[in-house]
Order: structure tokens, then C-alpha cells, then sequence
């Protein structure tokens, strides 16, 4: 399962560029989807992030902290995303796992992630927080609307 975790980590860094959810020039309608974290330490932090729609990378939180982190060994500040999203039917895949700053602590870590995809049309003018827990027996990630009710679903790993 580590392995597996790892890869799927390395995977997203290795993609060079993201699609962008608006086109450009779009001055229509938008709903808004935003990355959370929690449990914060020197080291570490949980993230839920937003990684694809419709099977496209889309820049998230594990990126931009890292890279406004570079440098900086195992200290790090949380960058959280927010990007503005069509409301209309899409699919939107997210995670959850431990982030870690740096490469090392990447391979050697257990990232405990989870990850799902939601199939739905947000509501114009409404804003989203991925979020959810990650624990060493199970981890869940799912999406919220503005009034903290669940979009759907949750999804849930057991761990090992």
C-alpha cells in the first residue's frame, strides 16, 4: 500500500502542466472549489486537495507548497488553492494524505492517502471545501458545500 501511495504521489509531481477550469476570457457563472489541511506540524500536514477535473491535473495545494516552500528543507508554510469551476456536470477527483515538504521524507513516509471521484454540476455562486480525516487506520476525504453538508459522498481507505 505504501508503494502504491508513493507512486501515485510521484505521479503528481511529475506532471508538467495543469488545465485550467475556466477558458480564457470566461466572464459567465463559476462556483468555487478550495484545499483545506489540517493537523499541522513542524514536518508535516494533512491535505485535501482537488487534483483533477474530468481526468485533468489542475494546480492544487501539494504544488503550490511546495513550491513556494523550495529551499526550505523540512519547514514549510501551508499554501492553500482556490480556483473558480464551471457549474455544470463534471467529474472532480480528490484526495486526502500527509504532505510532506521534502523528497525524502515523500519516499520514507506513509502518505495514508485516499482518493475519489464525485460526478456532479455545482451551484452557481456556491463555494466547496474538500476536506477530511487521515489517521493511521483509516483515512476519508470528501467534498462540503458552503453550509458543511457532504456533496454526495465520502470516500473512505483502511489501512494496514
Amino acid at each position: 500500500m505504501r508503494l502504491i501511495s508513493l507512486f501515485g504521489m510521484l505521479l503528481m509531481l511529475s506532471g508538467c502542466s495543469t488545465f485550467t477550469p475556466l477558458p480564457e476570457n470566461y466572464n459567465g457563472p463559476t462556483a468555487k472549489i478550495k484545499d483545506s489541511y489540517s493537523n499541522r506540524q513542524a514536518t508535516k500536514a494533512h491535505y485535501f486537495t482537488l487534483d483533477k477535473i474530468d481526468g485533468n491535473d489542475v494546480a492544487n495545494s501539494f504544488g503550490e507548497t511546495r513550491s513556494a516552500n523550495y529551499g526550505r528543507g523540512a519547514a514549510f508554510d501551508p499554501v492553500i488553492s482556490e480556483r473558480e469551476v464551471l457549474p455544470k456536470m463534471q467529474t472532480f477527483t480528490i484526495s486526502g494524505y500527509v504532505f510532506f515538504p521534502t523528497d525524502v521524507q515523500l519516499l520514507f513516509g506513509d502518505t495514508l492517502s485516499v482518493t475519489g471521484d464525485i460526478h456532479f454540476s455545482p451551484e452557481e455562486g456556491e463555494s466547496y471545501v474538500v476536506t477530511g480525516r487521515v489517521g493511521d487506520g483509516r483515512s476519508e476525504v470528501w467534498l462540503e458545500d458552503s453550509a458543511g453538508n457532504v456533496v454526495l459522498k465520502k470516500f473512505s481507505t483502511k489501512h494496514d
